[in-house]
C-alpha cells in the first residue's frame, strides 16, 4: 500500500480512507476491468444482426477476445481478476449475473420471432449460461480444457436455442442452477 500510496502522491492514510487494504484496491481495479470488458460485450451484441443467436454469438465472443487480449497484454491484471474472484465470491456473482443480464435481455428483444415467443429469457437466460461457462469463466479460457472456444461458440449457441424454441410450446419450465455451482 505504500508504494500504491507514494504512485499516487497521497499518503497511505488516505489511500486507506478509500480501500481497506490490498484486495479491496485489487477489487476495484477487477470491477473497472470488467466494467471494460462488459462495454466490450455491449457493442458487440449492438452490431451483431438482429436475431438473438447472432446476438448470443457476438456476447460470447467478446467475452472471449477480451478475456484473451487481457491474458495477452496484461496478465498481471488477469491474475488479479482470479484472485478477487477467488477471495470474494461477491465478485464473482456480481459477474455472472452481469452476463445473465445481458443473455435475457437478448432474448427478451427477441422481436415478432413467433418461436421465442414461449422462452422464458430469465430461466433460458440461466440454462445458456450455465452451458456457455468454458466461454465465460476466465480461468477456463485462460487452460482452454475443452480446446479453442470461440470456434465452439457458434454451434454451441446455435444449438441452444434452438432446443429453447423447441422445448417451449410444452411449458415445463426446466430447473434453474444456481451461480454457485458455475
Amino acid at each position: 500500500m505504500l508504494e500504491i500510496a507514494e504512485d499516487c502522491h497521497m499518503s497511505v492514510a488516505n489511500l486507506y480512507r478509500y480501500y481497506a487494504g490490498k484486495l479491496g484496491l485489487g477489487a476495484a481495479v477487477a470491477a473497472a476491468e470488467q466494467a471494460a470488458l462488459f462495454a466490450a460485450c455491449d457493442r458487440a451484441v449492438a452490431a451483431a444482426p438482429g436475431d438473438p443467436t447472432a446476438k448470443l454469438i457476438a456476447l460470447f465472443q467478446a467475452l472471449i477476445d477480451g478475456t484473451h487480449r487481457q491474458i495477452r497484454s496484461a496478465p498481471l491484471l488477469f491474475e488479479l481478476g482470479i484472485t478477487v474472484a477467488r477471495e470474494q465470491p461477491e465478485q464473482r456473482q456480481r459477474f455472472l449475473q452481469e452476463i445473465e443480464v445481458r443473455i435475457a435481455a437478448i432474448l427478451a428483444a427477441r422481436g415478432d420471432d413467433g418461436a421465442m415467443a414461449a422462452i422464458d429469457a430469465k430461466v433460458a437466460g440461466r440454462l445458456i449460461l450455465t452451458a456457455s461457462a468454458p466461454f465465460v469463466l476466465p480461468w477456463m479460457l485462460r487452460t482452454q480444457p475443452f480446446g479453442n472456444p470461440r470456434a465452439q461458440v457458434e454451434p454451441l449457441i446455435t444449438c441452444l436455442v434452438a432446443g429453447l424454441i423447441k422445448a417451449a410450446p410444452d411449458g415445463a419450465a426446466a430447473p434453474v442452477p444456481n451461480h454457485d455451482t458455475l
